[in-house]
């Protein structure tokens, strides 16, 4: 039996395109075609062992037993909400804890997945922000999350957005090396339309996002219409404010003439929910081809609760009068605390920062 302290020398191959699979096999003196199989064994056809490679010869399945690892994290604990969203908690190897959800709907099933421990850049309305940072997630971690998710989840799986905790852009090479492998016709095979990026607004990442030029969804996190209310609600505006996050959206829509950005907006009561704040929302989004979705807060322990239903009525009223697409999120998951905001490790120890 292979001990924690045997494991935790080896590599997970899992994650990794097959370039870099294709180095490590150099080692071993296998040839270079070794590396797609081995890549469509773990991403496409979803095995979990060497053991399952059959086309590998039982020499090679072993070698690699012996070097590499397929799976790096572990179900904690799995639950159901009333409404059918799935809330997962893994355990990773080094014993930090990161969540998933997963999102059916009438039609698509989207799984919410989670790109660091903790998230640093501390939105008053979000409990992953109140863990502080703890380390990034690996590409494989990211990848992981989805692939256990399609083992374990009743739905089939349609959607991926990178909505849960952390921050993607600022483990955005990971984020992106996670995200090919997903949108892979040999990897997960999920259209790269249907895998959505969302950041908080790290502008120097949207521009290198837009002109790397990659394929997937982008979701901005704005939750306010004017630099002082964002400033203080997101303290992320304080370094990249509101004009510069806006004229990094401009450079990605005239990069990306058939894409639509999507602006998520947290309504929270009393803070940013007025008919004043909607009508800035007009003002601000207008020029942008773009869609808005308007997501009642969910409550938690920060002291924040969603505006009454017929001030939330009055609030949407007022943005059906834009040129853009507005919808209103639904609560889901609330009574497992797998809604927006929601998601915290509850008893997860902070360590110093891992890049």
């Amino acid at each position: 039996m292979t001990s924690d302290t045997d494991a935790s020398k080896k590599l997970s191959l899992t994650g990794l395109p097959a370039s870099q699979i294709e180095e490590h096999l150099k080692l071993l003196g296998e040839p270079a075609y070794r590396a797609r199989q081995i890549y469509n064994w773990i991403h496409h056809r979803k095995v979990e062992s060497f053991e399952e490679m059959t086309d590998l010869s039982k020499l090679l399945r072993k070698r690699l037993s012996d070097r590499y690892l397929l799976r790096t994290i572990v179900l904690e604990k799995k639950n159901t909400a009333l409404d059918g969203t799935e809330k997962y908690l893994w355990k990773l190897s080094d014993h930090r804890f990161v969540e998933s959800v997963v999102i059916p709907e009438a039609r698509r099933n989207t799984v919410c997945i989670s790109s660091q421990v903790g998230c640093s850049l501390g939105c008053s309305f979000c409990a992953t922000g109140s863990m502080g940072l703890i380390r990034n997630l690996t590409a494989g971690e990211i990848v992981e999350q989805v692939l256990q998710v399609r083992k374990l989840s009743e739905h089939k799986i349609t959607n991926v957005v990178f909505m849960g905790m952390g921050e993607p852009f600022i483990n955005y090479r990971r984020s992106i090396q996670a995200s090919q492998i997903m949108g892979d016709p040999q990897g997960l095979a999920i259209a790269t339309k249907k895998i959505t990026i969302s950041t908080s607004g790290v502008v120097p990442k949207i521009y290198q996002y837009t002109d790397d030029g990659h394929p997937f969804g982008l979701a901005i996190s704005l939750h306010a219409p004017n630099q002082s209310l964002r400033e203080q609600i997101m303290p992320i505006a304080g370094k990249f404010p509101l004009d510069e996050l806006m004229a990094s959206i401009t450079h990605y829509m005239r990069a990306k003439k058939r894409n639509r950005v999507t602006f998520e907006y947290v309504l929270l009561h009393g803070v940013n929910d007025t008919a004043s704040e909607a009508r800035q929302l007009i003002s601000l989004l207008s020029p942008i081809r773009c869609k808005l979705n308007v997501i009642p807060c969910n409550q938690n322990y920060l002291g924040f609760s969603p505006p009454p239903p017929e001030h939330l009525e009055k609030f949407v009223s007022i943005l059906m009068n834009a040129p853009f697409t507005v919808t209103v999120r639904k609560n889901r998951g609330e009574d497992i605390t797998a809604a927006c905001g929601q998601l915290a490790v509850e008893h997860q120890e902070k360590s110093i920062y891992i890049r």
